[in-house]
């Protein structure tokens, strides 16, 4: 997809099942490059290769809502390469091979994906990957999103600065009444959600509110790495092996969950 307002609508984009996963352009289903104002709605998309809607070239001003996504080799929804201004809603993607919905920012980039919302979204049983993530992300809302089911054992919400893939840190990230349920593990040492830097640079301003967080002995929402001005507050943890497993940064703030509504709640 190119230009201005572009859209693809009601269609159905599948194919043979790659043997691996693979990385070359023409193996995604959709890939924006550069459009504005750009829409994909009500597609069902099955066997991607790679990622099956993926931005490039800093694709902005768009939405990507109601689709059908399954069995995407890599991540489900792939943002990354300076994106901005896009709203994802009322997807539903089953079996992704990597990340379900992701936002990612690579400092080659030179700018981080901004100004994102993925609301009233629902992602299960992931193969690999995390259900959603934000891998350098600036100024993104995910809210009221339904995370079910990880079966390498990886978080449903993964917040994170990464060294070996030399991503920025996130900047003003909300995680708002999502519900994470039977994800994390303890091999893999991941908590339902997981606040992380490797170090290079801190994460900075994010919260973590209002989430239902449901387990089976397991750890509910885990931070280490450099942090700043983190608030962890009014998420319900239930089954959890520890509720909260941190690393004593004074940055963190924990107010335990005490009564009322969290979580996802279908539209």
């Amino acid at each position: 997809m190119r230009g201005t307002g572009p859209s693809v609508s009601f269609m159905r984009l599948n194919g043979v099942p790659a043997p691996s996963r693979r990385a070359d352009w023409q193996s995604t289903k959709i890939t924006i490059f550069g459009a504005t104002d750009w829409s994909i709605h009500d597609l069902l998309v099955e066997n991607a290769g790679a990622a099956s809607i993926q931005t490039a070239q800093g694709a902005t001003r768009g939405t990507i809502t109601n689709n059908r996504i399954r069995n995407s080799l890599s991540d489900s929804i792939h943002m990354t390469d300076g994106a901005s201004y896009i709203t994802v809603t009322g997807n539903t993607i089953d079996n992704s091979g990597d990340d379900g919905i992701a936002v990612v920012s690579y400092q080659s980039d030179g700018r981080r994906v901004n100004n994102i919302t993925a609301r009233d979204n629902i992602v299960r049983n992931n193969v690999w990957g995390r259900n959603m993530s934000v891998v350098g992300g600036q100024a993104v809302l995910y809210e009221n999103n339904f995370l079910s089911g990880n079966l390498s054992g990886w978080a449903c919400m993964y917040l994170a600065q990464e060294i070996p893939y030399a991503t920025y840190s996130d900047l003003d990230v909300t995680v708002n009444r999502n519900t994470f349920q039977s994800c994390g593990s303890l091999t893999t040492g991941h908590a339902a959600a997981m606040i992380y830097s490797d170090g290079q640079l801190a994460n900075n301003n994010i919260q973590l509110t209002y989430n239902d967080i449901i387990l089976n002995n397991v750890a509910g929402i885990r931070w280490f790495g450099p942090q700043t001005n983190v608030l962890i507050e009014q998420n319900r943890i239930t089954g959890a092996s520890s509720d909260y497993v941190g690393d004593g940064n004074p940055s963190v703030t924990v107010v335990t969950y005490t009564s009322g509504p969290v979580g996802y709640v279908a539209p």
